[in-house]
């Protein structure tokens, strides 16, 4: 190693006061570049896109809290209706999710008297409006429901477990 400094010495030694000023600012100028590129901007960005994601998530959970306030207000005054099986029960969620005009992407029976749904980009609000016309009208209730955030604003996917 103490042969390559030499040499750069060596190279260093000849050069005018002028050339040495210019190659000084370059060595700046190209480690501050490499720091910023290399550094700062990545970090910067991730951080930008990590405080985005956090308000993002903040805003889905502050609607989801809301809905599920409105749905509960909503839900204390349902009918109340007979427990139906899990075949009644398949048919009354899917006759009512197409009149929502809510395609399911898939449903499968779960047990006695429940069913599995799945629904993929869907409005978050047509969804709370459909759980919400399943609890009044037909007394089918949300027993366990994961909501995805889509893309496009205010568009959701979701699993549910629906129970009579």
């Amino acid at each position: 190693m103490s042969g390559s400094v030499t040499a750069i010495k060596n190279r260093w030694e000849p050069l005018e006061d002028r050339e040495k000023l210019s190659l000084k600012v370059m060595v700046v100028a190209l480690t501050l570049a490499i720091a910023y590129f290399a550094i700062w901007s990545p970090a910067h960005k991730f951080m930008v896109d990590s405080q985005r994601s956090v308000e993002d998530r903040r805003e889905l959970l502050a609607l989801v809290i809301s809905s599920r306030q409105a749905l509960a207000r909503s839900g204390a005054v349902s009918n109340a209706a007979p427990d139906m099986n899990s075949q009644q029960l398949v048919s009354a969620v899917t006759n009512m999710a197409r009149t929502q005009k809510l395609i399911l992407k898939r449903f499968e029976p779960s047990g006695e008297n429940k069913i599995k749904v799945w629904v993929e980009d869907v409005s978050f609000d047509n969804l709370v409006a459909w759980l919400s016309k399943l609890d009044k009208a037909i007394n089918v209730s949300v027993e366990q429901i994961s909501v995805e955030k889509q893309d496009k604003p205010g568009v959701v996917s979701a699993r549910l477990t629906l129970s009579s």
